[in-house]
Order: C-alpha cells, then structure tokens, then sequence
C-alpha cells in the first residue's frame, strides 16, 4: 500500500515539474515572433520619440532656464520602458502567445528618481 501511495505521489510530482509553457515545446517560433514583436515595438517608439523631441525643442530654452533640462530625457526613457512592455505584450498576444497575468504592482515596476 506505501509503496502504491509513494509511486502515486511521485508520479504526480513529476507531472507538475513539466512545464506547461507553450514557449517551452516551441522556443524557435517563440523567439522569432518575439523579434518581429521588438522590430515593430522599436519602430514605433522611434517614429513617436522623433514627433515629440521635434514637439518638445521649441521650449527647450525655456526647461534649460529653469533647471529642468535632463527632466524630459528621464520622463521618456521610464515611459518608453513601460510602453514597450506593453506593446510587446500585446503584439505577442495578437500572435498566439499567451501573456503571465500580473498583478498591478507588479505592472508598474519600481520607480527610480
């Protein structure tokens, strides 16, 4: 009888160390649709980077005068960082990959001033 329950539990151990990650039984097409994802996500942001620099240098004077020249350059680089993670996301999604459910406090990530 122990060694039926023991050979059961084994067994089920066993059966939960498998992953059940789609990634894992396929890593070659994740990582190629992973690539086009960034390709696409790094083309985007750099279009919209370029819009609001172009926006943002006709008051560049005024930000330097006040002290807060670095201030746009922090704000867009923690904004692109969470809008990429985003975008990939989705792009992944919209490719059949399915995305870890997070918590929200684990979506807005550490702030660093």
């Amino acid at each position: 009888m122990k060694r039926i329950a023991f050979s059961a539990l084994a067994l089920l151990l066993t059966a939960c160390n498998q992953p059940d990650d789609a990634r894992a039984r396929n890593p070659e097409k994740y990582d190629k649709d992973r690539s086009i994802c960034t390709a696409q996500v790094d083309e985007d942001l750099k279009s919209r980077r370029m819009v609001d620099r172009t926006r943002r240098d006709v008051f560049q004077d005024d930000r330097d005068r006040y002290g807060q020249g670095a201030l746009p350059a922090q704000m867009d680089a923690y904004s692109d960082g969470k809008s990429a993670d985003r975008l990939v996301a989705n792009c992944m999604e919209a490719r059949g990959w399915r995305q870890p459910n997070r918590q929200w406090w684990q979506k807005v990530g550490p702030i660093t001033y």
